[in-house]
C-alpha cells in the first residue's frame, strides 16, 4: 500500500496549485515585445524575457549573498 502522510499530500498539492499557476502566467504572456537595450534590438516571448530576468536576479542575488560569507 502507498499511503500518504499529510506532509505528502499538502506537499502534493502545493506542486499540483503551483503548476496550473505557471501554465496561466505562460499562457497569458504569450504575446511578442521589443526590448532595446543601448544598440540591440531583441524580439522575444513576454514569458522568456520574464523568466530570463528572473534567473539573472537569482544568480545575482546567489552570488552576492556568498561573497558576503567570505
Amino acid at each position: 500500500m502507498n499511503a500518504k502522510t499529510p506532509t505528502q499530500k499538502l506537499h502534493l498539492a502545493i506542486g499540483i496549485i503551483s503548476t496550473i499557476f505557471i501554465l496561466v502566467f505562460i499562457l497569458q504572456n504569450t504575446e511578442v515585445v521589443t526590448v532595446n537595450f543601448f544598440f540591440w534590438k531583441l524580439e522575444m516571448s513576454r514569458v522568456i524575457l520574464i523568466l530570463v530576468l528572473l534567473l539573472v536576479g537569482f544568480l545575482l542575488g546567489y552570488i552576492f549573498r556568498s561573497r558576503q560569507r567570505l
